[in-house]
């Protein structure tokens, strides 16, 4: 991918890259070589209320979010969550800018998580 097109990637919409609960349900039941690695994006105190079963945790405003996401693969393919999907959204931009070509993140996070009655985990 040319500089030029990393750097139109963050500003233009991509329309694949959000995903509706109910099909981030079905990509996490992939097997685990298909299966994108679930990050969980938002404070502490958000996580101990409830998670999606398999997430990793790595809070966006924390000061380690850059260094603990850098740490990650760049290859690998990612979807992330929120509560509602706007901090997911930034750090999915955060992660494109880092060289990831594969993040995608759930629209309206735990909440459309929830509200599809999707298992939540404690």
């Amino acid at each position: 991918m040319s500089i030029f097109s990393q750097l139109l990637s963050l500003f233009l919409p991509d329309p694949t890259a959000k995903v509706e609960a109910t099909e981030a349900k079905r990509l996490l039941g992939l097997a685990a070589s298909e299966r994108p690695k679930l990050v969980d994006v938002r404070t502490t105190g958000e996580w101990k209320q409830g998670r999606i079963q398999g997430a990793t945790h790595i809070d966006i405003s924390s000061s380690e979010f850059d260094r603990k996401i850098g740490g990650l693969p760049r290859e690998g393919s990612y979807l992330l969550y929120c509560q509602s999907g706007a901090r997911s959204g930034m750090a999915r931009s955060r992660m494109k800018a880092m060289g990831f070509s594969d993040v995608r993140h759930v629209a309206g996070g735990m909440s459309a998580w929830r509200a599809a009655r999707l298992p939540v985990a404690k």
